[in-house]
């Protein structure tokens, strides 16, 4: 049988505090609701705390079911009274209350989780381990759910849980499952710029911006850049730590503009650094592919030659993976060196294929002035 306890301390909540609820049902007077975080005791949002708006139709502003936060405004912990309202929710606390429930709600899972383990048979037994242990660190920092990141700290650092008074084999299996739960994964960070430069220095100034970026890599935060299609690259990262991840990328990138900045180029960020998922890394690689067929048929206009140039230039940046990344960075600029040469070179053909169109129209032009004048 599943053993059920309030995530918090305290039996009821206070005035003012933003809680989760799941609703029941809907009566004349407003609806029913189950605060989730506090064992699943009852309150009402009324019919006036539903919307500050006028109300049409019921249905349209909550349902049967649906899980949402709301405010507490009136608590009587004598008969058991509890008055919430959604009208009074604002978008900051919309934010925090998820937070603070996912968080605890984690918590509750690897409380339950221990206690079956142990096999505990009634919710006194689970409500102990709570006070023990959840409750404790709350109560120390004055803030719900902040037992969640005493338990993520102590992946690392088994001794923050001695204070507990658990005895061992307890200890043991809650380090077990904290550390099966809540041990981080390594999230992948990724950020598009445009990285050019049209003056003296040219491809060099690139270089010389870019390998200022992957200097900024540490052993924590490695740092690599790939050229999606001139002047487009992405800088990636991956770490266990999504904030230090996001600045380390940060950093590098205010590097790479000081630098290319300094040396004359252009710089800009087409994407700043944000979590990516298996999705947008699809939709890279499906935009490398991409650019690789156009440079490809850009390529296939000029001579055999200069096919064979490019072809070298793209087995050299195909090599990079055994290479170090410097390495890498030089073999895709003399390759991207060579592709801007190539694109000159068209653009002088239309250049000139445009003025011998404007020759000829200018010459029919006269000819058709002086038969109109004769």
């Amino acid at each position: 049988m599943p053993l059920f306890c309030r995530y918090y301390g305290q039996k009821y909540p206070e005035v003012d505090d933003v809680v989760m609820v799941n609703v029941r049902s809907i009566a004349e007077m407003g609806a029913y609701v189950h605060l989730l975080e506090y064992n699943n005791i009852e309150g009402m949002i009324l019919l006036s705390e539903l919307s500050r708006r006028r109300i049409r139709s019921i249905n349209k502003l909550i349902r049967v079911g649906k899980t949402e936060p709301v405010v507490v405004i009136r608590v009587d912990k004598e008969k058991g009274y509890i008055d919430l309202s959604k009208r009074r929710v604002s978008p900051e606390d919309v934010d925090k209350c998820l937070e603070k429930y996912s968080k605890a709600k984690a918590v509750n899972s690897i409380l339950r989780h221990v206690a079956e383990l142990l096999k505990y048979q009634t919710d006194e037994e689970l409500e102990e381990l709570y006070r023990k242990t959840a409750w404790l660190f709350e109560e120390k920092s004055k803030k719900q759910s902040s037992s969640y990141d005493v338990f993520k700290q102590a992946v690392n650092d088994p001794s923050l849980l001695d204070e507990c008074g658990l005895d061992d084999n307890t200890k043991e299996v809650l380090l077990g499952i904290i550390r099966r739960k809540l041990t981080q994964q390594a999230v992948k960070i990724r950020a598009d710029i445009e990285v050019a430069c049209y003056g003296y220095e040219g491809i060099g100034a690139v270089k010389k911006a870019l390998k200022a970026g992957i200097a900024c890599s540490t052993e924590e935060i490695p740092i690599k850049i790939n050229l999606i299609a001139p002047p487009l690259y992405v800088m990636t990262t991956q770490t266990p730590e999504r904030q230090d991840g996001l600045k380390g990328l940060e950093l590098a990138i205010e590097k790479v503009k000081e630098i290319i900045v300094a040396l004359g180029g252009v710089f800009n960020i087409q994407m700043a650094p944000k979590v990516v998922t298996a999705m947008d890394e699809a939709e890279l690689a499906r935009q490398m592919e991409k650019a690789e067929l156009e440079n490809a048929e850009i390529a296939g206009d000029d001579d055999q030659s200069d096919m064979e140039a490019e072809g070298a230039g793209a087995n050299d940046a195909g090599s990079g993976e055994e290479e170090d990344t410097a390495r890498v960075v030089q073999n895709r600029a003399n390759g991207i060196e060579h592709k801007v040469k190539l694109r000159k070179r068209r653009q002088q053909r239309i250049k000139i294929q445009i003025m011998a169109i404007m020759k000829n129209k200018f010459i029919y032009t006269q000819l058709l002035g002086g038969n109109h004048c004769s």
